[in-house]
């Protein structure tokens, strides 16, 4: 694991520092205080006890360009393994940002509540979960968006 501890603060005055995975994709700024483990296939993890916030991050690399469109069918397959509820097109959000693609997924079952986020840069696609058995607050999201605005993907 390579870590540079990089202060800086989100809008919620919690501590930040800048993790690199051992794949070199990208370079996410996580809550000091939360708990970050990556395994062996390069899957991260970060968590929160108190808040019992999960984040789970995964790179991709694609052989083309993708779009919108292309993306949001792969993940609605590759998420629908994960929820009871039925996944569609009409569930998803796409935004315009810094990054080439950027879409988003909203899930609520009776074992969790998910967001999930797909970011695609350079033909890299950083996806990022997050889950917790409570409702998901603003808090939450905001934290996630400040640290997908302030990621880098190589």
């Amino acid at each position: 694991m390579f870590s540079i501890s990089v202060l800086g603060q989100n809008e919620n005055n919690k501590t930040m520092t800048s993790f690199v995975p051992k794949s070199k994709a990208y370079d996410i700024y996580y809550p000091k205080t939360f708990v970050l483990n990556e395994d062996n296939e390069g899957i991260v993890t970060i968590t929160d006890s108190a808040s019992e916030l999960n984040i789970t991050i995964s790179s991709y690399g694609f052989d083309q360009e993708t779009t919108d469109e292309k993306l949001i069918q792969q993940l609605t397959e590759f998420v629908k393994n994960y929820h009871t509820k039925e996944i569609t097109r009409e569930n998803w959000n796409s935004y315009k940002t810094k990054f080439d693609i950027l879409v988003e997924l909203k899930v609520s079952d009776e074992k969790a509540n998910w967001v999930w986020w797909g970011v695609v840069n350079k033909k890299q696609l950083v996806l990022i979960s997050i889950n917790k058995k409570t409702p998901i607050s603003s808090e939450d999201t905001n934290l996630l968006q400040f640290m997908i605005n302030n990621m880098v993907i190589n």
